[in-house]
């Protein structure tokens, strides 16, 4: 190897390392010290309970400055009701988080404003899914409210502006016809794919405390009628967060890869009194959410396990989207305050 070689190599390693370590700031975020990775993020004031890709697909070759859809999860109280259930959310070209209004009210179509929304998948370019925590009982009316499943649609001829542009709520899906069964259940995470290439998407739903999985498809066909339909959800497994992790809420959110075909999540200590913490993970083997011959073998007794990918020392993540070719995933927190993350981190080692 001869001298001007090994210098020009010599630059290319030291403009590498530049790159990645000035690729943004840290914010009050730590990832986890054994792997290298690049990260971006940044305060932001409102509280993220869910995310979805907004104008990217996860294949996306940039996904950094790509829009994405988050739901805030307000609650149908005086003092809530009138605040926005969704905002977007993209870098700027320094890394800092800019959050954007969708610039006209969502039109709900005569159903109730949606109440403590916790998460959000995109379907396709057309439509997302976004979960209410689950059932409310209120006294006044001596029934169980919301547990709702919200089909929403945006206007894809439009990218990016069809987020701008408003979103509408197409149909509604009740969790389930018993829900008095499910009325200590918080559904914290949602994922969904398109099942078998077919025009069904299998739709998982997590319970944050329990860890619990819950599957049921829905049919494409089906969505243009207008009448609210019901869930049949079919408990296909667990999943539980290592003590060492020192976590007490098991899902704060999910997302699955259709690149790795891998389940992703994260697992959250929230305590009122003191710092919030969150692991994000991974399944340790393939969990084929998009094959339905799959998900119908399991069973309550399945146990999906889960391996570190990084942790954050005093953020309680609660939306995360976007493991693709690049391995990046955007991230959001819930601190309960007005000092809450949003941000980027992209690994080059997740890939087994």
């Amino acid at each position: 190897m001869n001298c001007k070689y090994k210098k020009n190599l010599l630059w290319l390693l030291v403009s590498a390392t530049l790159v990645t370590g000035c690729g943004g700031s840290d914010s009050n975020s730590s990832s986890d010290t054994t792997t290298k990775d690049i990260q971006i993020s940044g305060s932001i004031d409102q509280s993220i309970s869910g995310l979805a890709l907004g104008n990217n697909s996860e294949d996306s070759k940039d996904n950094l400055h790509d829009y994405v859809l988050a739901v805030l999860d307000y609650k149908n109280i005086p003092s809530e009701e009138n605040k926005p259930r969704f905002v977007m959310l993209h870098m700027d070209k320094n890394g800092k988080p800019i959050v954007e209004n969708i610039n006209y009210p969502v039109e709900w179509n005569g159903n109730t404003k949606g109440n403590d929304l916790e998460s959000i998948c995109k379907l396709d370019g057309n439509y997302y899914l976004a979960a209410e925590s689950g059932y409310y009982y209120d006294k006044s009316a001596g029934d169980y409210l919301y547990g709702r499943l919200l089909l929403i649609h945006r206007d894809a001829s439009l990218d990016p502006d069809g987020l701008k542009s408003g979103l509408t709520v197409e149909k509604v899906y009740n969790i389930a016809s018993n829900p008095e069964n499910f009325a200590n259940i918080n559904f914290e995470g949602l994922a969904c794919a398109q099942a078998d290439g077919s025009e069904n998407y299998n739709i998982l739903l997590g319970d944050r405390k329990s860890g619990k999985l819950y599957w049921d498809s829905i049919d494409v066909n089906n969505f243009t009628n207008q009448e609210d339909d019901t869930l049949h959800l079919k408990q296909v497994g667990k999943i539980s967060a290592p003590k060492e992790w020192k976590t007490n809420r098991n899902i704060s959110d999910l997302f699955y890869s259709s690149q790795d075909h891998h389940l992703y999540g994260a697992a959250s200590f929230d305590n009122k009194t003191t710092v919030h913490r969150s692991t994000l993970y991974r399944s340790s083997k393939v969990f084929e959410l998009d094959n339905t011959e799959f998900m119908a073998a399991l069973g309550p007794d399945n146990k999906v396990n889960i391996d570190k990918i990084a942790d954050f020392k005093v953020d309680k993540i609660e939306g995360i989207t976007g493991y693709g070719i690049q391995k990046g995933m955007f991230y959001g927190s819930d601190n309960d305050n007005n000092n809450n993350t949003f941000g980027y981190k992209l690994h080059s080692h997740i890939t087994k």
